[in-house]
């Protein structure tokens, strides 16, 4: 099973790629120009249209981070936080492990024990 960042890298992806495609057309119609503008205001330029490539950079730039950042550590990518690349199998195991430290089976021997060392400490306190 794939990771949740292997997910959206492919979400990315299929984002990235109409974007791309949406840029050229509108470099084609004439509505984002590259060169050839001499003057500060292009006439036939619409301002507007550049957030389409800005987006789409932005989304290549994210795709990017998250493949060069998938062989390494756990926590090491600053995504991590958002969005895991464990296996949905690795994050069950996980999970399942913490959920059994967590219950209340070992929180009760946990409690004695500490109990325990308190009373231990008063003891040695009063006398």
């Amino acid at each position: 099973m794939d990771s949740p960042a292997s997910r959206a890298q492919r979400v990315l992806i299929g984002i990235a790629l109409p974007l791309y495609l949406l840029t050229a057309l509108a470099i084609v119609e004439g509505r984002v120009i590259i060169f050839g503008c001499d003057l500060v205001v292009c006439p036939n330029a619409d301002n507007g249209a550049l957030f389409i490539p800005t987006l789409a950079f932005l989304t290549t730039i994210a795709y990017l981070y998250m493949h060069f950042t998938r062989n390494k550590e756990l926590e090491f990518a600053r995504l991590d936080k958002w969005i895991s690349r464990e296996s949905e199998e690795d994050m069950r195991i996980r999970l399942r492990a913490e959920q059994a430290e967590a219950s209340g089976e070992s929180l009760g021997t946990g409690w004695a024990t500490m109990e325990q060392k308190h009373l231990e400490t008063r003891l040695e306190e009063e006398e």
